[in-house]
């Protein structure tokens, strides 16, 4: 299961310079408008369908998760449950399927690299840091990573509907202190680590409600050493269904296994 955390990251990126402070000026209410409609989705407890293809690497053994799911929220929390199915390839092997179920701070997990015992189906992780949603994702879902980007964003014309709807871009670069990956996602710091930082171009796409209807990122991690080279990983999610009702539960107890 480490090697499953450990592979399975998520999201993207690459450089861009800044942007200009008038453009700053201009949108930056746009994104606060976002924020503000994403809190009332969390308040009403709703929920959203996504899919998502994560790529990392450039080279012949880069590898790429496609994935599909669904949300539900809480008003303090944001995601509070969530059921996502995905499929891992990296270079030319077959994709290693996996499923993960949060809810709270519960997960259940299988994949194709996880032994169960007989007649067990679900690995049960608690408060196991890496599949659980945290408030420093790279993600349009989370407010905070919103508030940080809303400072670079610039509205670009466009004329795309995405979920059967007309839709706003807003385009932008950030940098920040560092940068990682786990079950989750990919997360960030503001703060300065032990390793160099990374930059993050966005594009972010909202319906008329302000609520997101796609999301790109192209996320650089620079290198941490000399013979290090920079890592680069390209995320792109479409959401749908926003309202729309789903029910996310625990696995059957008799299929359930603690994880060790």
């Amino acid at each position: 299961m480490r090697s499953l955390c450990a592979l399975l990251g998520v999201l993207a990126l690459l450089l861009t310079s800044p942007l200009a402070g008038v453009a700053h000026a201009q949108t930056s209410g746009s994104l606060a408008q976002a924020i503000s409609a994403l809190k009332g989705e969390f308040a009403k407890k709703s929920s959203v369908l996504f899919s998502q293809n994560t790529r990392r690497g450039l080279t012949s053994d880069a590898s790429l998760t496609v994935a599909h799911g669904k949300h539900r929220f809480a008003a303090k929390t944001g995601v509070y449950a969530s059921d996502v199915t995905q499929a891992f390839t990296v270079g030319d092997i077959d994709p290693v399927l996996s499923r993960v179920v949060s809810i709270g701070r519960d997960s259940y997990t299988q994949s194709g690299w996880e032994s169960l015992p007989k007649g067990k189906k679900w690995n049960h992780w608690r408060d196991k840091d890496s599949f659980l949603w945290s408030q420093n994702l790279v993600d349009a879902l989370n407010p905070k990573f919103l508030q940080l980007i809303s400072a670079s964003a610039e509205k670009v014309p466009t004329k795309d509907r995405y979920d059967g709807v007309r839709t706003s871009r807003y385009d932008g670069t950030v940098e920040v202190g560092s940068i990682g990956s786990r079950q989750a996602g990919i997360y960030y710091s503001e703060r300065k680590r032990d390793w160099d930082g990374g930059r993050i171009k966005w594009k972010l796409w909202l319906g008329p409600n302000n609520l997101p209807r796609r999301f790109q990122a192209e996320i650089v991690y620079e290198p941490y050493g000399a013979e290090q080279r920079a890592d680069t990983v390209r995320m792109n999610v479409l959401y749908k269904g926003w309202g729309t009702p789903v029910h996310i539960t625990a696995p059957p107890k008799k299929l359930v296994v603690e994880a060790e």
